[in-house]
């Protein structure tokens, strides 16, 4: 194994572990979503950091929001979840949104719709944004603090 190949690994691991026990510590109901998030923005992090964490941000945004509009107002059934991702889909592109905005969003909306509580959707929506945000934040600082940046 390279030394770049432990670095990254240390890197990664040390930024999931910081965002579960930040997230830990601010008792998040679903602490798992931060380091998924850290995990995930840290292994595009290489080389494009901080436009990775903007489309997951912004997509994820749009996810949490329309799941939480698409609860409160329209009755669950499959179509209604299929026509929620495709105008999910439309939203990204009329954005000019990197099609990565989608499926980041395409997740977290379907996070939020699968809820087993529907009567507080819009506190579930907002807590996947922050444990999303929350994961990224800790993700870029490592980032930022680590003295060896190099490719997986």
């Amino acid at each position: 194994m390279s030394r770049a190949s432990i670095s990254s690994s240390l890197q990664i691991a040390i930024a999931a572990v910081l965002a579960l026990a930040t997230a830990q510590a601010l008792k998040l109901p679903d602490a798992y979503w931060a380091p998924i998030s850290a995990i995930v923005c840290s292994l595009e992090a290489f080389d494009r950091a901080f436009e990775t964490a903007r489309r997951r941000l912004i997509g994820t945004l749009l996810g949490v929001v329309l799941a939480a509009i698409q609860v409160s107002f329209v009755p669950q059934s499959l179509l209604a979840y299929g026509l929620c991702i495709g105008l999910l889909g439309y939203l990204c592109n009329a954005a000019r949104l990197h099609p990565s905005s989608l499926r980041f969003g395409a997740i977290a909306f379907t996070v939020v719709v699968t809820e087993a509580n529907q009567a507080a959707i819009w506190v579930t929506a907002a807590t996947r944004f922050i444990d999303v945000a929350l994961g990224i934040l800790v993700a870029l600082l490592v980032i930022q603090c680590w003295p060896i940046r190099s490719k997986l």
